[in-house]
């Protein structure tokens, strides 16, 4: 379980599924392509290491 909010849209059957990746792209390799921009713009908006606040103890401390 996670402390984050999923706001994606999940699938309920196999053809909700099958649109929702039709609508990456029209071949496999459109769609790794869509896939991959997303994941390269996730990766820029991510903080570097040096802007992350910092904590102290550890995770188990709460």
């Amino acid at each position: 379980m996670t402390d984050r909010p999923d706001d994606t849209a999940v699938p309920r059957d196999a053809d909700e599924l099958n649109d929702a990746v039709s609508e990456l792209g029209e071949s496999d390799t459109d769609r790794l392509e869509t896939v991959q921009e997303r994941n390269e713009s996730l990766e820029e908006r991510l903080p570097s290491p040096d802007e992350l606040p910092r904590t102290h103890g550890s995770p188990g401390q709460g």
